[in-house]
C-alpha cells in the first residue's frame, strides 16, 4: 500500500465525490490535508457525507491569506513533508502558495514524488510571470491537468509529455445519474408553471450573478429574440451582486412572464429540474462548471470562444455537437447562435451528445483511472 498526503486549499464541496473515491481506494493509505473555506464556497460537511470510516484520514490546517486573498501561507504543510517519509505528495496549489513551494522542495529533497493537480499554464503568462510558474511546475514529477489545451502549452515550453496527466474535472457523476432516471417523464408545464407560455424553447444560466459572467448580454440578446413576439423563456437561476441590474434590463421579460429570477437554489433536485427541462444553458462570460453540470443533465451549452479566457470546462464543448460557441462580446452573435439554436434542435439526440462527454470523462470514475496510471507511472491516454 502506498501513502499519499494531498494537500488542498480548501475542501469545497463539489469535490465530495472524488475525495471519497480516492480515500476508498483499497490500494492507497490517502489523507487530505485542507483549511477553512473561503467567499462562501459550500465545504464538505464531513459529518453527513460519508466520510465517517475516513475521519483519521481528514486532516484540517489553518489558512493565512494575504494581498486580496492571493498569497496563501498554510500551517502544518511543512511539517508533515519533514516527518515521517511517505510515498507522494499531491498539491492543488498554485505558485502564490509560499509554502507549497517550500513543502514541495522538501519533498523533492527527500525523494517523495510530488504531482500537482492545478490549472497549470494558461497560455497567455508572459515575461517573469510565465518564468516563476514554470519554475513551480517543474518542482512536481507529474502535473494532473484539468484540460488538453493546457497540456498542449506545457509541452511548449519543453515539458515532458509523459509527465502530463488530463484528468478533467466533475461534479456528482452519480447523483446526477440517478437524479436524472427519477426526473424522466417530466413535462415542462411543472417545472416551469410561471411563464406565460412553458411550451417555448427554455434558456437557463445558473451561477452567481455576477459581472465575470456578463450575463447582461444574455439579457440583451433574449430581449432582442423576443421582442416583437416571444421565442424563447428565460430562467435565470443563482444570486449574487449584479442580479437588481438585471432585473431592471428584464423589465419587460418580467411583465410578459417570458422571463424568471428564481434566486439562490441549492436543492440539486430542483436544479436538476430546472437543467433537465431546458433546452440551453448559456454563460456569457466563462463557463466553468456550470457547463459541466448542465450536460450532466443532458442540456447543451452555449458559451465565448476566447479559450484564453475561458475556464477548462469549456473544452467540455463540442461547437455544434452538444452546443456552441460565440464571439466573445458580441451580442448580435450571441443572439443569432441561440435563434438558430432552439430553432433547429432535435432535444433527444442533444441529450444523449450532452451526456457522452459527461460519460467518458467528466466524471470521478474516470478520474480515479488517471489517477491509477500516474501512481503506476503509466502513460498518459491524452
Amino acid at each position: 500500500m502506498i501513502t499519499i498526503k494531498f494537500f488542498a486549499d480548501i475542501a469545497p464541496h463539489y469535490r465530495r465525490p472524488i475525495w471519497n473515491v480516492l480515500l476508498n481506494n483499497p490500494d492507497w493509505d490517502m489523507h487530505f490535508f485542507f483549511g477553512d473555506s473561503e467567499n462562501g464556497v459550500a465545504a464538505i460537511d464531513f459529518e453527513k457525507e460519508g466520510f465517517s470510516s475516513n475521519k483519521h484520514r481528514l486532516h484540517k490546517v489553518k489558512n493565512y491569506w494575504w494581498k486580496k486573498e492571493t498569497l496563501l501561507w498554510q500551517t502544518k504543510v511543512i511539517r508533515e513533508c519533514c516527518g515521517t517519509k511517505f510515498d507522494y505528495a499531491i498539491f492543488t496549489s498554485e505558485m502564490s502558495r509560499p509554502s507549497t513551494w517550500i513543502a514541495a522542495s522538501i519533498c523533492r529533497l527527500r525523494g517523495i514524488k510530488v504531482f500537482f493537480w492545478a490549472h497549470g499554464l494558461y497560455g497567455r503568462e508572459k515575461g517573469l510571470k510565465l518564468k516563476l510558474k514554470k519554475i513551480f511546475f517543474r518542482l512536481g514529477n507529474k502535473i494532473l491537468l484539468y484540460e488538453r489545451r493546457s497540456k498542449k502549452f506545457h509541452i511548449r515550453h519543453g515539458f515532458k509529455p509523459d509527465n502530463l496527466y488530463v484528468v478533467f474535472n466533475s461534479l456528482d457523476y452519480d447523483a446526477h445519474k440517478l437524479l436524472t432516471q427519477k426526473l424522466q417523464g417530466l413535462e415542462k408545464s411543472e417545472v416551469f408553471p410561471f411563464f406565460n407560455d412553458p411550451s417555448l424553447p427554455v434558456v437557463i444560466f445558473i451561477g452567481r450573478l455576477t459581472k465575470v459572467k456578463k450575463l447582461d448580454m444574455l439579457l440583451q440578446a433574449v430581449n432582442q429574440i423576443n421582442d416583437k413576439v416571444p421565442e424563447v423563456n428565460l430562467v435565470v437561476m443563482g444570486e449574487g451582486p449584479e442580479r437588481e441590474k438585471l432585473e431592471d434590463m428584464g423589465k419587460i421579460g418580467l411583465e410578459n412572464k417570458w422571463l424568471h429570477f428564481t434566486g439562490a437554489c441549492y436543492d440539486e433536485e430542483v436544479i436538476g429540474k430546472f437543467l433537465s427541462m431546458s433546452d440551453l444553458c448559456v454563460s456569457p462570460g466563462n463557463v466553468g462548471l456550470t457547463g459541466i453540470h448542465s450536460l450532466s443533465f443532458g442540456t447543451p451549452v452555449g458559451t465565448h470562444d476566447n479559450m484564453v479566457n475561458q475556464m477548462p470546462e469549456a473544452e467540455a464543448v463540442e461547437d455544434g455537437y452538444n452546443g456552441f460557441f460565440f464571439k466573445e462580446n458580441d451580442v448580435n452573435d450571441l443572439r443569432d447562435k441561440i435563434k438558430d439554436w432552439v430553432n433547429n434542435m432535435d432535444r433527444n439526440l442533444l441529450r444523449e451528445r450532452s451526456y457522452e462527454i459527461i460519460d467518458k470523462y467528466y466524471n470521478p470514475h474516470y478520474q480515479l483511472t488517471v489517477f491509477k496510471r500516474a501512481f503506476s507511472g503509466e502513460n498518459p491516454e491524452l
